[in-house]
């Protein structure tokens, strides 16, 4: 009967050994997650930003090489 009992509380030991485990993987796996997420983040933060500047850049160059060839049809007519 002891050794029973004894069998029965190794068996809940391993068993709250690895739930504790898995807890733990679990929290690292949302850890990292969160981690992957913030820099995912940044990331596209920093793609956002450069390709509104690039954008806006292309549109001053635009801007200021199609004002002349506008104006040059406009005079040879």
């Amino acid at each position: 009967m002891l050794m029973v009992v004894v069998v029965v509380i190794m068996m809940l030991m391993v068993v709250a050994m690895v739930v504790v485990v898995v807890e733990m993987m679990m929290l690292l796996v949302l850890v990292v997650m969160v981690m992957v997420m913030m820099l995912v983040v940044k990331v596209v933060v920093k793609v956002m930003v450069v390709v509104v500047t690039v954008m806006m850049v292309f549109v001053m160059i635009n801007a200021v090489n199609q004002s002349p060839p506008r104006s040059l049809p406009g005079d040879n007519f």
